[in-house]
């Protein structure tokens, strides 16, 4: 059995190699740190496989909760959208020139699947509501809505070539997901 507290900490950990990684890819010069930024990356990648298989395990191994018929409740969209967003960032901060259009596909996918994820939302039973209700829940909802603000925002800036605009907001849609799914594992 996996302690909440083992949870958080390697929760931070992941939080903490992303903004490395982030920070690395932002500061670097042209052609250099490569062999850093695919450390961080397999570090990451890692890190994040860890904390969604010691979930699983806690949860008994269940991508959709069995008590509920919805995919809301689990990890079958938001996760791929948190992948999807998260790749996008990482190719468009390594060669921006090279891989903007995969940025998009990547980042407007993500943006979809959290769209049917909210549209989901709907179709939760009283019992589910109740059930995942609390503070916990709250921030959950406040860091997803805020990502999905910024993210629309951000695919506005984006189209209309505002690049800088477009990259705060984004920043902004990176920060409230990792922040919703992380606190989601603890729901």
């Amino acid at each position: 059995m996996i302690t909440p507290e083992l949870q958080i900490i390697l929760s931070f950990a992941a939080v903490v190699i992303f903004i490395a990684l982030i920070l690395t890819l932002n500061f670097r010069k042209q052609d250099q740190m490569k062999v850093l930024i695919w450390i961080w990356i397999i570090l990451f990648g890692s890190l994040m496989t860890v904390i969604v298989v010691f979930d699983m395990i806690s949860n008994g191994i269940e991508i959709i909760d069995s008590a509920s018929d919805s995919w809301h409740i689990g990890l079958i969209l938001g996760l791929p959208a948190l992948i999807s967003l998260s790749i996008g960032t990482i190719l468009v901060l390594y060669n921006e020139p090279k891989y903007v259009l995969w940025h998009g596909y990547f980042a407007g996918g993500s943006l979809i699947a959290t769209i049917i994820n909210i549209i989901l939302l709907v179709f939760l039973t009283p019992t589910e509501i109740i059930a995942y209700s609390g503070m916990i829940h709250a921030l959950h909802i406040m860091l997803g809505g805020t990502g999905l603000m910024t993210g629309c925002a951000s695919f506005l800036f984006g189209a209309s070539g505002q690049r800088n605009l477009a990259r705060m907001t984004g920043y902004f849609t990176l920060a409230g997901w990792w922040g919703a799914f992380l606190l989601g594992l603890f729901l």
